[in-house]
């Protein structure tokens, strides 16, 4: 006779189904574990052991074989101890469970040798993807049961101690469930910098109102002092609070991060990761031997910030090119294979050379041609093609500085965004996808239509530009956001000019 029990093997996001089957026959008391289990795992049968003890559990004589398969996946960690013990405990001929309960059910935890159990760190992302399978019922820690919660349509079945799990599968305890909560959309500006504030450049302000209407890639340069870094904290403050399935997306990264807080178990506002230019390769797009998300993947759905752009090296620049095309990210290591999300809006800032001065018209540029190409060259071709915008931010205007004229604030330009992102949302509601910056050239064909004047004026500048197939794609899909907020249903003229004047390239030597 035979037991078999369901659990979950996790590579970070990804994971894979574990059947824990056991079996027992005549000999000396022993557990045995089997197939692909590394040393923690096998250890599980001490934690059993003293666990079956410490819950008044006799193990009777017998050998007790434990089978973890499919053999192709390495199963690591103590994750593996509930359901080992559950598969065992339903050999013994004292006691009477009810077997159907394993066919659509997942058991999640760690034990202590006191038969009490510990939060993990992947319950989110495992119950979002199997709940749509055949399982019904997830055991989890009572510590894990709060982020849980926020799942609808599946059983969270939460417990303390396997001695409580024991009396639910006896059937002699029925088992309290948790409260059912409701993801709110956070619509509370705390506001680090208003917009209000910033009085000197309403160019800059409406490029980066565009960039906020759904993801468009941002250069800010310029010289020191000019406010580009307190644009870019001030962007994040006029995005869409996240809706339902976009906070269990970012949260599901966060939580394998070990990066949930235990009071507010989900993150309802969009990530600002904000790049030190000494950070690594590695670092920023995945965590070493452990293959965990990086940060890019933290940025997941809104913005990653680079200050200094061409202090950072240039092998960690070009690593970004692959993300912020395909808006996802695949590592291959000897440890396995896993696919993050990078769907993140890059925002960098930069000064013209090393010396801040490059064609200022104020101050004289103490930097040689071939010094500011160096300082240019860290920042490649293909790279800059990635950037909807490229804004020039210009010194600060000391009388509109001081002005006190009412400016528009953060609230009202977070409205216009707002608008723009519903127009996008109800535009792709049959499609894979939620906004402009991600359209491919089937869907630009269909719903990117340009007037007469604007198809030949794009045509004219393309030309005298020399844009690449990239860039005259970019600028279609940023110019179908340009147009969305200035509410036209086809592409005019207008709108190619407005999103012309913000790729500039004026600051870089042409080679």
């Amino acid at each position: 006779m035979t037991s078999k029990v369901y659990s979950i093997s996790n590579l970070w996001l990804e994971s894979f189904i574990i059947e824990i089957e056991s079996d027992k026959n005549r000999a000396m008391p022993t557990i045995d574990i089997v197939w692909l289990a590394d040393t923690t795992i096998k250890e599980a049968k001490e934690r059993i052991r003293f666990t079956f003890k410490n819950s008044n559990i006799k193990l009777p004589a017998r050998k007790f074989v434990v089978n973890l398969s499919p053999s192709d996946i390495k199963k690591t960690w103590n994750r593996f101890d509930l359901p080992i013990a559950v598969s065992i405990l339903a050999l013994i001929e004292d006691i009477a469970i009810d077997k159907e309960i394993f066919k659509s059910s997942i058991f999640i935890w760690e034990l202590w040798l006191d038969g009490s159990i510990k939060k993990v760190n992947w319950v989110l992302s495992t119950i979002l993807k199997w709940k749509e399978k055949w399982f019904k019922k997830f055991f989890i820690p009572s510590a894990n049961a709060l982020e849980a919660s926020y799942i609808d349509n599946v059983d969270i079945i939460w417990l303390d101690n396997f001695s409580q799990l024991l009396d639910y599968l006896l059937k002699n305890q029925e088992l309290k469930t948790f409260e059912k909560h409701t993801i709110k959309q956070e619509d509370n500006l705390e506001l680090e910098v208003d917009f209000a504030n910033i009085k000197w450049n309403e160019t800059a302000k409406r490029a980066l109102v565009i960039a906020a209407a759904w993801l468009h890639n941002v250069l800010m340069i310029w010289w020191p002092g000019s406010g580009k870094t307190m644009f870019a904290k001030a962007l994040q403050w006029i995005l869409p609070p996240m809706w339902r399935e976009e906070v269990l997306e970012v949260s599901q990264i966060y939580s394998v991060n070990w990066m949930l807080d235990d009071n507010i178990p989900l993150i309802s506002k969009r990530p600002f990761r904000n790049i030190h230019h000494t950070a690594s390769q590695i670092s920023i797009v995945w965590g070493w031997r452990e293959l965990k998300p990086g940060q890019i993947s933290l940025a997941h759905k809104w913005i990653l910030f680079f200050d200094e752009l061409p202090e950072f090296p240039r092998s960690v620049l070009e690593v970004l090119r692959q993300p912020l095309e395909e808006r996802n990210i695949t590592i291959s290591r000897v440890s396995g294979t896993v696919n993050y999300p990078a769907h993140f809006m890059f925002v960098s800032a930069m000064n013209p050379c090393k010396c801040w001065y490059y064609k200022d018209n104020k101050k004289n540029c103490s930097c040689s041609i071939n010094d500011v190409k160096r300082y240019q060259w860290k920042i490649s071709g293909p790279l800059l093609d990635r950037f909807d915008i490229m804004i020039e931010v210009p010194r600060i205007d000391i009388e509109k500085l001081l002005d006190k004229k009412d400016w528009e604030s953060t609230a009202t330009l977070r409205k216009q965004v707002i608008q723009a992102w519903e127009i996008q949302k109800k535009r792709f509601n049959k499609d894979n996808i939620s906004s402009n910056s991600q359209m491919n050239s089937k869907q630009i064909q269909k719903y990117c239509k340009l007037t007469t004047e604007a198809e030949s004026f794009l045509k004219i500048a393309a030309n005298n530009l020399n844009l690449s197939s990239r860039s005259v794609h970019r600028i279609i899909k940023f110019s179908r956001t340009v147009a969305d907020l200035n509410k036209h249903n086809k592409i005019e003229k207008s709108d190619i000019a407005e999103s012309l004047q913000y790729r500039s390239k004026n600051m870089f030597i042409e080679d």
